[in-house]
C-alpha cells in the first residue's frame, strides 16, 4: 500500500467517524444568539421602571393617569401629619386648624430647596423646579389644597400628585 493509499484511507476512516449516529453534536451558534436576544431585551425593560417608594402606611386613590411619575423631592402626607424626603414638617392636627391658605411651617422647609433657572427664558426667572406630593385617601381634600397652595408659594413651577394607576376600563366602570 503507497503512502497516497494510507493518507486516502484515514481521510475516509475521520470522516466515517464523525457521522457516527452514537455521537451528538452540540451547535452552540444558536444557543448564543437566544441568550444574546434575551440579554438585551432584560436591559432595556429593566432601565425603564419608574418606581417611587410609597410608605406602607399610606393608601393611594386611583387614577388612569398615562404618564409616569418623575425623580423629585417627595412631600408624603399621611393622616398623621406631613412630612418632606422622610423627615417630619409638622402633624395633621396642625395642618388642618392652620388658618388660610399657606402652611408656614412647610413652607420654611420648601424655601430651603435652590432655585434654579427657568429654561427657555430670557428673563431668568427662578423656581425650585418639580415636587411630588404622595397622599393618603384619607387626607382631606381642603389640606391638599393649603399644601398645593404652599408649593406654589415656595416657587415649585410644577406640582404632581402620586396616585395608582387602573385600566380605563375601570374608570368607565367607576362613572
Amino acid at each position: 500500500m503507497s503512502l497516497r493509499n494510507k493518507a486516502i484511507r484515514k481521510r475516509i476512516l475521520r470522516r466515517a467517524g464523525r457521522d457516527d449516529p452514537g455521537s451528538i453534536g452540540l451547535n452552540l451558534v444558536p444557543m448564543i444568539d437566544i441568550f444574546t436576544s434575551l440579554l438585551i431585551f432584560l436591559m432595556l425593560t429593566s432601565t425603564t421602571v419608574q418606581t417611587l417608594r410609597t410608605p406602607k402606611a399610606l393608601t393611594l386613590p386611583l387614577s388612569a393617569s398615562a404618564q409616569p411619575p418623575n425623580d423629585t423631592p417627595v412631600l408624603t402626607v399621611s393622616t398623621e401629619g406631613i412630612s418632606l424626603q422622610g423627615e417630619p414638617v409638622m402633624s395633621m392636627d396642625d395642618a388642618l386648624t392652620t388658618s388660610g391658605n399657606v402652611l408656614v411651617a412647610l413652607k420654611t422647609r420648601l424655601l430651603l430647596a435652590p432655585l434654579v433657572t427657568v429654561q427657555g427664558t430670557e428673563t431668568g426667572n427662578l423656581t425650585r423646579g418639580e415636587i411630588n406630593i404622595v397622599a393618603d385617601r384619607a387626607v382631606p381634600y381642603v389640606l391638599l389644597k393649603k399644601i398645593m397652595a404652599t408649593c406654589g408659594e415656595a416657587k415649585f413651577a410644577r406640582i404632581s400628585l402620586s396616585v395608582n394607576r387602573r385600566s380605563i376600563n375601570a374608570v368607565g366602570a367607576a362613572r
